[in-house]
């Protein structure tokens, strides 16, 4: 073989390689192609899915709105009922603190005019007796309250 005839063999296996790359390339921008192809469909079908998820996101939106200020009217509306519970509250302190006073001067009131017919040599009037005893029981019962001591009868249980 002289040179030529390698020099025209390494063209022709040159130039089948060219060509055997030419079509490996052919059909690796068809098959680029085709998944660009399907990757644009997609992109259409994603961007058509968040369009319209884009809509209700904005009716939702306008709903919450719509609830949160219906709650925030609604909870302003109950203040004023609140204010008057809190105003019967402080009413109800007061009052209980001036029964409790008025009930610990009675029970004063009548310690004493008990002590003092105790003194007396007189007879003792039986309502005098009777107040005594209240008294006292109304005294143990507070007292009892106050060191936590439970009552030793249980209460009765509704719907029993």
């Amino acid at each position: 073989m002289d040179s030529n005839e390698l020099l025209a063999w390494s063209v022709a296996v040159a130039a089948l390689a060219f060509i055997v790359m030419c079509g490996f390339i052919i059909a690796l921008l068809r098959t680029a192609r085709e998944s660009l192809m399907t990757a644009q469909v997609a992109l259409k079908e994603v961007t058509a899915t968040v369009e319209g998820l884009r809509g209700e996101v904005g009716k939702l939106a306008v709903s919450v709105n719509d609830v949160a200020a219906d709650v925030k009217h609604k909870l302003r509306s109950t203040d004023p009922l609140f204010h008057a519970v809190h105003d019967v509250g402080d009413m109800l302190s007061e009052l209980t603190g001036t029964a409790r006073e008025a009930a610990h001067s009675l029970t004063k009131t009548v310690r004493r005019q008990a002590a003092a017919s105790e003194e007396s040599a007189g007879p003792v009037p039986k309502w005098l007796r009777w107040a005594a005893i209240g008294s006292r029981v109304v005294s143990g019962i507070l007292k009892g309250k106050e060191l936590g001591v439970k009552s030793p009868y249980p209460q009765a249980k509704e719907g029993l």
